[in-house]
């Protein structure tokens, strides 16, 4: 689980203290950096909070979007058959985010306007996907709301905003929350600062989510020796199976 070391946080109040010098100069307004730079899902991981400091260098408002890395993504739609629950249609997305989550010093309607949070994939209204092949959009409506749906019921994308926490006047931080079954890859933490609806400057950041020790390891053998995998699995099911009967009997 990621912990939040005193010292980096000391490390961040010391920007405010002690300025960089030619910082704003350089073009750069905001400063940004994470807690940690990686989560290690191990064998007894249960879910990690991820935590964002910041430090603009002048007033606006800030959006920090936190993206998983995308692959395509089947919804399925079940009819009742003579009844029994089939599924009957399906719709096939490109380039979905396994995690999506975000959080703003303000409403979206009042951040910008809609078409730069959708450029920027700010917000729940930016979040449409691509069907390829499909033309009815009515249809493919209803199954993005349900994808989004199923992806918030897992805990991978959110269920309302989240807020941007400001310390002192420009020193701010806000924190993101990874389920135990998160998804792992390469993550992306983009910070953008708002002035009058129009971004001034942005700051990307990589997070790394990956298994490692004895996960790391039973997760390789299954990728690389399937039937092997599958035979061990088969056969400690069954020695458990068997302990379990003699124990019983012995008693």
């Amino acid at each position: 689980m990621i912990k939040r070391p005193r010292l980096f946080v000391l490390f961040v109040f010391s920007l405010l203290l002690w300025p960089v010098p030619g910082g704003a100069e350089n073009g750069r307004l905001l400063t940004v950096d994470l807690a940690e730079r990686h989560i290690d899902i191990t064998t007894g991981f249960n879910g990690a909070r991820l935590s964002v400091f910041g430090v603009r260098e002048q007033a606006g408002d800030i959006a920090v979007v936190v993206r998983g890395p995308e692959r395509e993504m089947v919804v399925r739609r079940k009819d009742p058959v003579m009844g029994v629950w089939l599924n009957r249609k399906s719709v096939t997305f490109d380039d979905v985010p396994v995690y999506y989550d975000f959080a703003l010093s303000r409403p979206e309607s009042r951040l910008a306007s809609p078409a730069t949070l959708e450029a920027k994939g700010i917000g729940f209204d930016s979040l449409h996907f691509v069907a390829p092949g499909w033309e009815d959009e009515e249809t493919l409506g209803r199954f993005r709301e349900a994808l989004i749906r199923n992806k918030q019921t897992e805990g991978h994308f959110p269920l309302n905003q989240k807020n941007i926490t400001f310390l002192s006047e420009n020193f701010f931080r806000t924190e993101f929350y990874f389920p135990a079954d998160v998804p792992t890859g390469n993550y992306t933490i983009t910070t953008y600062l708002f002035r009058d609806g129009e971004i001034i400057d942005s700051h990307k950041t990589q997070l790394r989510v990956a298994q490692v020790g004895f996960s790391a390891r039973v997760l390789q053998f299954a990728y690389n020796q399937g039937l092997a995998y599958g035979l061990t699995a088969v056969f400690m099911a069954v020695m458990a199976g068997l302990a379990a009967h003699t124990f019983l009997r012995r008693d």
